[in-house]
């Protein structure tokens, strides 16, 4: 039997996921629909009537084809199914609600962000029933941050649409809400919001969340505290909130951020070391049902106690197919059992599969699986540690064959040293996970329970440590941004020769080969485009300033907070293969934020320094930028600035923009406003 034949579910994946793709780029009316089904339908009574006949094998492509309709049917129909429920009909009106929290309210600079349920609202003194997801950001204070997941609050609050891409390969913050059924988001001040009476309702997520946070506390009650409780807490009980962004960093330049979002990996651990304490019931079948079930329900009771985030439960689902398979008798195809749950999380959810932790974790625990024994076989080695090493090596080569181009597509950089930092953090993770749970059963005895703290406390410490000077090593990582085009290249590539290797036969590698061929085109078109190309760009941020002026690759920036333009612009500095970024303070062509650069000349107002000025002639500039939150007298400026475009980024408030706008629609002075239309980009005569 071939691959395709062994797992059934790979094809029937693939038709459903083709019709969720579907239904994102084309919106086909229902009697289409009606008439795929029907189509279905009429093939699979055709096929009925064929079994019996000799013709039959003739004609067996009809089943396949009414069962490729009908999936294709199921995933369009489905992902029209999840948008019809999240439908949001309460934007731009200011009104009172009730809503309820559906996430503990996690701190940001200036607020409390959480998600809630719309239940009611109250307008013209009646109550009716409203229904929707939305995010709030609650104004700073002790009350916010004392809420939990199901309170119930009154609010007054206008609900907007969340900014979708402000920024030229910027991240889509409307859309990654949308496939979350979240389609608004609001500000709440202090005084337009109090609590709805006490929350006397039980709610699974707020008991999670209560028994997780227990959990925290046993750990800052031994003395764990800073980056040592942040990992610990993210590792095992995926609460990420301490996570600082130093870290952050650090990990992800290493390729070790699996490490810090309890998934597969965890998961699999706490699998393994049950599955083994129990592996003296594996002698009978109905001693396999049994350790099945209490495998499961520890599983299970794991993803409860992490908060039943969505990458838990998704990782336990897996798992509990993959404990299932182990009560037959016969050989069970793991790749099919994985499949099969990825299969049914779709239909339930559709959405996930455009979910980057939905991508990352299948890709891998897929790419694992088929790969992992391959690669293993490629070296034997006698002794025991080294083979250890060795498995360790292919586990990690393997799941970055499924991962990377998923990885390169999303960060746009890939981890030179992957193979050291698996080398560290799985052993190194694996005991922290081990002390952890030792920890949590035993925090009642006492001195074992301290000598346990003290222990975890330094392997995470040490851990850390590794991680650290992992990633200060030269050349840990390396830029290589792909499109959506080059991604699915890459994954013909991978299937391409993945079959060639199986079955030898040269049209695969021919087509593994072109792919790889596209890939590298569509690279050096891009580098090509970045080279013959000068742009200034004002993106869209409401901190700081960050104004960018490329030059082929040569790249110049303009801000008052270096920290934040990267975060900013680094995603657009990568797809577009610039090189760092050269800060501006005043040079021979940067004076005062006055800029020449090619054959523009640019004003960047950053300061009151025209407020006083007076020129007999106006000086000529093409455009004229306003940011940094002044709020200048723009008929004083114009006295002095005769500008072809002004341009506002999106520092400046919505009433004083309104009145630049004014000013320059007088004058007949083109305008900008970076708030309302997204990031400024020009392209400049070089």
């Amino acid at each position: 039997m071939n691959f395709l034949q062994r797992t059934p579910f790979f094809r029937f994946l693939l038709f459903l996921a083709a019709g969720i793709v579907l239904f994102q780029f084309v919106r086909l009316p229902a009697v289409a629909i009606a008439g795929i089904a029907s189509v279905a339908g009429i093939g699979l009574i055709t096929d009925f009537f064929l079994i019996k006949k000799d013709i039959h094998y003739r004609f067996r492509w009809i089943f396949g084809f009414a069962t490729f309709l009908i999936l294709l049917a199921a995933g369009y129909t489905s992902s029209l199914i999840f948008e019809k429920q999240h439908v949001f009909n309460e934007l731009n009106d200011r009104k009172i609600y009730e809503v309820e929290l559906r996430s503990a309210p996690v701190e940001k600079e200036r607020s409390f962000m959480s998600k809630v349920r719309l239940i009611r609202k109250y307008e013209s003194g009646k109550e009716k029933v409203c229904s929707g997801n939305a995010i709030i950001y609650l104004q700073k204070d002790s009350a916010a941050s004392e809420l939990i997941i199901g309170d119930r609050l009154l609010i007054e609050a206008e609900f907007q649409r969340p900014d979708g891409v402000q920024n030229p390969g910027g991240f889509d913050y409307a859309n990654y809400l949308k496939r979350q059924g979240i389609n608004a988001t609001a500000y709440i001040p202090a005084e337009k919001w109090r609590k709805n009476g006490e929350n006397i309702h039980f709610n699974l997520l707020r008991l999670a969340d209560r028994s997780r946070n227990l959990l925290l506390n046993i750990y800052r009650k031994f003395g764990i505290n800073g980056d040592e409780f942040a990992v610990l807490a993210a590792l095992t009980l995926g609460y990420t909130d301490a996570l600082q962004p130093d870290l952050l960093k650090s990990y992800s330049a290493t390729g070790a951020t699996h490490i810090l979002s309890v998934s597969g990996l965890h998961v699999g651990i706490v699998y393994a070391v049950i599955f083994f304490l129990l592996g003296f019931l594996s002698k009978t079948r109905s001693g396999r049902i049994i350790r099945a079930v209490i495998v499961s329900l520890f599983i299970w009771m794991y993803a409860f106690l992490t908060g039943l985030s969505p990458a838990v439960m998704r990782a336990a689902l897996m798992i509990t197919f993959v404990a299932a398979g182990t009560c037959s008798d016969k050989k069970s195809q793991t790749v099919n059992t994985v499949l099969i749950s990825a299969f049914l999380l779709l239909l339930l959810n559709p959405n996930l599969l455009f979910n980057i932790g939905f991508q990352l974790s299948y890709s891998a625990v897929l790419s694992i699986v088929f790969f992992q024994p391959k690669i293993s076989k490629l070296l034997f080695v006698k002794n025991s540690f080294l083979k250890k090493v060795w498995d360790l090596t292919a586990v990690s080569i393997a799941a970055q064959i499924g991962t990377a181009p998923f990885a390169l597509y999303y960060f746009q950089q890939f981890p030179n040293y992957f193979l050291l930092t698996n080398y560290v953090a799985i052993p190194i993770s694996t005991v922290i996970i081990y002390l952890a749970m030792a920890l949590l059963f035993l925090s009642k005895v006492p001195l074992l329970s301290s000598a346990i703290a003290y222990a975890l406390k330094w392997t995470t410490w040490f851990m850390n440590f590794l991680i650290e000077k992992i990633q200060d090593i030269p050349g840990s990582i390396c830029i290589i941004p792909l499109n959506v085009i080059q991604l699915i290249l890459c994954f013909v590539v991978i299937f391409s020769f993945s079959a060639y290797f199986i079955n030898r036969k040269f049209a695969p590698l021919m087509a593994g080969l072109a792919s790889i061929l596209l890939i590298l085109g569509i690279y050096n078109y891009q580098k090509y485009s970045s080279l013959t190309s000068s742009k200034l760009i004002v993106f869209s941020d409401n901190r700081v300033p960050v104004i960018n002026f490329t030059d082929g690759t040569d790249n110049y920036v303009y801000t008052t907070d270096s920290v934040q333009a990267v975060k900013t612009a680094s995603s657009y500095w990568k797809s577009n293969l610039l090189s760092k970024p050269t800060y501006l303070n005043d040079n021979e062509w940067f004076k005062d934020g006055f800029v020449s650069f090619g054959n523009m000349r640019i004003l960047i107002l950053k300061d009151d320094f025209l407020k006083f000025k007076v020129a007999p002639k106006p000086l000529d500039v093409d455009y004229l930028i306003i940011s940094n939150k002044l709020k200048p007298k723009m008929e004083q400026i114009l006295n002095c600035i005769h500008p072809e475009h002004v341009i506002v980024d999106k520092s400046i408030s919505a009433w004083y923009a309104n009145h630049i706008r004014e000013v320059c629609l007088a004058r007949q002075i083109n305008y900008y406003s970076v708030a309302e239309k997204g990031a400024f980009i020009s392209h400049l005569e070089r």
